[in-house]
């Protein structure tokens, strides 16, 4: 690795680490990411919030090696190969004409399925830590775009504030083109709210290592949920939020994506 592609500390300044994702786009590793995929590389970034929810305090810094992960949520028509693969069941609103486009994100399914779709693919779900720098970038923004609201995304249901977003439930998993993350992935705010491979423990940011934190260790009761859904508000889509479930919980509002490690 040259001295150039070596990790900033946090108490460097944050152009510092811009600079460093960008030259790190450029590396084979990016360019070789395997197909629907995105390079995420290695290096700090902001996570938390000062002023949202506790168990999303506090802001602190933490490193990750470099990972893949999808650009878009697992779509119908992915879950469908592997469902036909596999023999496994279909999801819960699997029949339901209101999210069973090919093209929408699979919904219905518990942190179970999401696994063993993971597993096919030969990969696995991602960290919370993975899911929040792939989401947020390097420079503390509260949305994928920033830290104003942006209207172009799916969120509480068609309408508000005078607003329509065109779909009354789920998007298409490609269809909000103002709203991707730093890293270029498609619904980290709204849509569907992401199964992640942690336990939840709402103090967790307090006690979490700084060097790629996998979540607390288990068993524990709930499994974690990031970025929010289509009836969620405002607020309810800043991609610091923290949600919970127990992990064969399945409903019209989660999905997933998976992620890969780098070798």
């Amino acid at each position: 690795m040259t001295s150039m592609q070596t990790c900033m500390r946090p108490n460097q300044l944050i152009p510092s680490l811009l600079l460093i994702s960008f030259i790190l786009f450029q590396t084979p590793a990016f360019a070789d990411a395997p197909p629907g995929m995105v390079y995420i590389p290695q290096g700090y970034f902001q996570m938390g919030t000062s002023s949202g929810k506790e168990d999303a305090k506090p802001v602190h810094f933490v490193f990750t090696p470099g990972y893949y992960i999808d650009k878009y949520e697992v779509s119908n028509k992915k879950y469908a190969a592997f469902m036909q693969a596999t023999g496994h069941p279909a999801p819960k609103f699997w029949e339901d004409s209101r999210f069973n486009d090919p093209d929408q994100p699979v919904v219905g399914v518990s942190w179970h399925d999401a696994m063993a779709y993971a597993k096919w693919k030969g990969r696995r779900l991602p960290t919370e830590a993975e899911w929040e720098k792939a989401a947020r970038g390097n420079d503390g923004r509260l949305w994928p775009w920033g830290k104003k609201f942006d209207k172009g995304i799916n969120f509480f249901f068609l309408n508000i504030f005078g607003e329509n977003d065109n779909y009354p439930y789920t998007a298409p998993v490609n269809y909000y083109h103002s709203g991707v993350s730093p890293f270029g992935l498609y619904n980290t705010a709204g849509n569907v709210w992401e199964w992640c491979l942690d336990w939840y423990d709402e103090n967790y940011y307090r006690v979490s290592p700084e060097i790629n934190p996998e979540g607390p260790q288990g068993p524990l009761k709930m499994k974690v949920l990031r970025g929010g859904s289509w009836i969620n508000s405002i607020e309810g889509v800043k991609i610091v939020n923290r949600a919970r479930n127990l992990p064969h919980i399945k409903n019209e509002i989660y999905g997933f994506r998976t992620a890969l490690s780098s070798k």
